[in-house]
């Protein structure tokens, strides 16, 4: 079958490579894939990308951001109408408008619409307190509603999601679970060579209990939190390691300098192999979000890296993510407000080589739960079977 699939911010070597990761398999499994993106990428792997050139940036204000929106909203839709024999779209969020564009194109050519919920959106920005305006408000989530309805399939992030959707009217069989993946056999390839690479540019680390955040630096990522943990920690040999870029980049450095807080580096954007170098390098991952129940569901693509790799990983919040660590002994998530037991904890198996290794090896064993192979493919079969199901109804 054809798929157009539309991701704004399609990547192959940066960020999430989720999409690029699904693309490549549904071409290895015979089928063709249109990407339509908004980022300057050109074709890849046999995915034929159709890129709008759409810039956009984390940096971007409120008002550049909802532009951006638009147009690639408004690009993507024509493109996606040129198309021909497209037999299934496939439309991933955030933005929420992506779905939109999904809808409309599954309404006017009678093709079948497969939408993935990356993140609860607008239920985040809407109870994080960004987007306030009530009739705004009540525009997304009505546009949200529609493109449920106009999906023939719903791909969730994790089961939270799911329940969510559901608690909106969402039929819960119209919604498949498919959390992001592991890529075990990925961070196999991860040499010793790369690794020392980095110890050498920055020997700051060397000899060092590294914890690493890893990701953008955004307002929902709330990498202060690792500012906060770094200032509590007493022990000289703890070291935390910031990679990334974002809006809250700039800050973040100078509330560091203004603390002096001295066991922390900040490093720019890296490609997705030398990220891997870094969680290969590293003891302990951090993935943080902001103190709010609706980011409990959330599924980071960075933690299933991080267990890929084989490395524990803090979480400052209770979701299913904290339940999964905890049931496989691989783990525990802590309350947002716990940053003095969560030192306590780091302090405790930088300390402990014996406890950390069996730590170690249970979070390699939770990984292979998720690991990209069966979860691509899984999703896979659940495209096929849609499509198959939607041909005989007709």
């Amino acid at each position: 079958m054809k798929i157009v699939y539309i991701h704004q911010y399609f990547n192959k070597d940066k960020s999430s490579t989720r999409s690029y990761e699904i693309a490549k398999h549904l071409i290895a499994k015979g089928h063709q894939v249109t990407m339509i993106t908004g980022n300057d990428v050109a074709s890849c792997d046999g995915i034929h990308i159709i890129s709008t050139k759409t810039p956009y940036n984390q940096e971007y204000g409120y008002i550049r951001r909802m532009f951006s929106f638009l147009l690639f909203m408004l690009k993507s839709f024509i493109y996606a109408m040129r198309e021909k024999n497209v037999d299934l779209i496939y439309a991933t969020s955030t933005p929420l408008t992506v779905g939109l564009v999904g809808k409309w194109v599954s309404q006017c050519r009678k093709i079948t619409l497969i939408f993935e919920v990356r993140d609860l959106w607008p239920d985040v920005p809407i109870k994080l307190g960004i987007i306030k305006n009530k009739l705004l408000v009540k525009i997304l989530y009505r546009m949200e509603a529609s493109i449920y309805e106009q999906a023939s399939k719903i791909i969730a992030l994790s089961d939270g999601m799911k329940q969510d959707l559901i608690e909106k009217g969402i039929v819960a069989e119209k919604i498949e679970v498919i959390t992001n993946f592991a890529d075990i056999e990925g961070f196999k390839t991860v040499s010793k060579e790369e690794q020392t690479s980095i110890l050498t540019k920055y020997p700051i680390l060397q000899n060092k209990f590294i914890c690493l955040y890893a990701g953008t630096l955004g307002y929902v990522n709330h990498v202060e939190y690792v500012l906060k943990l770094a200032k509590l920690t007493k022990n000289t040999e703890i070291i935390y390691a910031i990679v990334g870029k974002g809006k809250e980049k700039e800050r973040l450095v100078q509330e560091a300098n203004k603390q002096e807080i001295h066991n922390v580096i900040f490093v720019d954007e890296v490609s997705k192999r030398i990220a891997m170098s870094w969680m290969k390098l590293s003891d302990i991952g951090m993935c943080f979000v902001r103190n709010a129940e609706v980011l409990n569901r959330n599924s980071q693509n960075k933690l299933f890296d991080f267990w890929a790799a084989g490395k524990p990983t803090l979480i400052n919040y209770k979701g299913w993510q904290n339940t999964v660590m905890r049931e496989a002994s691989a783990g525990q998530g802590f309350n947002y407000g716990e940053m003095v037991r969560m030192v306590e904890y780091i302090e405790a198996l930088s300390c402990n080589h014996k406890a950390y290794t069996k730590l170690q090896k249970n979070v390699k064993k939770l990984a292979t739960i998720y690991k990209k192979e069966a979860q691509i493919e899984q999703l896979v079969i659940i495209l096929e079977k849609t499509m198959k199901r939607e041909t005989w109804s007709i």
